[in-house]
């Protein structure tokens, strides 16, 4: 290399040199791009649903790594059974003891059905290596003192509750399901099926990317949650009158949120939308996602289900 070449690449080199030290300079005390934001009618919708006590969700700045340790588990008095992904809570009872290990058996069914349902499942990799823990109470007072340790106070009635706590920018984290005393394998609340409805919960509240939905529906929510777990949540009440309920806008009774949701996905997955619908849903509105996918527009949808509700038994 000659000299004048030499110089010239010389030169460059602490051109960009210099270039590096003065926006550092000049940058250092400004202020960080502002990082993108869960959306407040995002926030609003959660925290209503939040305060009925079905679900709960709680926001918070930032989570860190100590936010999905599982030795920061709400763990006493109980005894514990694990495998790679979820770690069950139980009393130190017989009857519990035969019930938690039931418990992580359904769990472990559930898991490549929700893969297939959902198009992934958050598995304990997925999530810092978290695993879900599922809290069993062992009596009413037990299931509402449990509900308040692992993350706010629930509704004495629902058979199960899931945790979630949402960072502003979009991380989630599960804190735990917790199941009441009365969800058994010989009862009404089954064991099998709550396991499915609670993990269709954690799996759909991951799938969400909430920085960009801003439409949320109630239906939509536990509808889908009911539709695979096929609960009881299907049953239309005696007295509905069809004709006085529409998916486009929720029900003042958010009861009727499980059977409305639970017969759209029904009508979808009859279509054999279903899988395309509920992906599109997880970054736009459902009242965008259906039309897009089921061939018609949101009100023969919406007329379509009402007829299809009609035939259910």
């Amino acid at each position: 290399m000659d000299n004048r070449k030499k110089w010239i690449l010389i030169g460059l080199v602490s051109f960009s040199f210099l270039s590096i030290l003065l926006t550092f300079i000049f940058n250092r005390d400004a202020p960080p791009v502002s990082a993108l934001e869960i959306p407040q009618s995002t926030i609003d919708f959660f925290k209503k649903l939040s305060d009925l006590g079905h679900v709960k969700f709680d926001f918070v700045d930032s989570l860190d790594v100590d936010n999905f340790d599982n030795d920061k588990d709400y763990a006493d008095n109980f005894k514990k059974i694990e495998d790679d992904n979820f770690i069950i809570y139980y009393r130190d009872k017989p009857k519990e003891k035969l019930r938690a290990k039931k418990t992580l058996e359904y769990a472990n069914q559930a898991v490549p059905d929700l893969d297939r349902f959902f198009g992934k499942y958050y598995y304990a990799r997925d999530v810092n290596n978290r695993k879900l823990p599922i809290y069993l109470a062992a009596s009413k007072s037990d299931f509402s003192e449990i509900a308040e340790k692992v993350g706010g106070t629930a509704v004495s009635w629902a058979a199960g509750i899931t945790f979630t706590t949402f960072s502003s920018d979009g991380t989630k984290v599960c804190e735990g399901i917790v199941l009441s005393s009365t969800v058994q394998d010989d009862s009404r609340t089954d064991l099998k099926k709550v396991v499915f409805h609670e993990l269709a919960h954690y799996n759909h509240f991951h799938c969400m990317n909430i920085l960009q939905k801003t439409e949320f529906m109630n239906w939509e929510v536990e509808g889908l949650a009911s539709f695979f777990a096929n609960d009881w949540n299907k049953e239309i009440p005696s007295f509905t009158q069809l004709s006085k309920y529409s998916l486009m806008k929720d029900p003042a009774n958010y009861t009727d949120s499980y059977w409305m949701g639970y017969h759209a996905f029904g009508l979808a997955s009859s279509k054999g939308r279903l899988k395309a619908i509920v992906e599109d849903s997880y970054s736009e509105s459902l009242l965008t996602a259906i039309p897009q996918n089921a061939g018609c527009s949101m009100d023969e949808f919406d007329q379509q289900w009402r007829n299809y509700c009609s035939t259910q038994d």
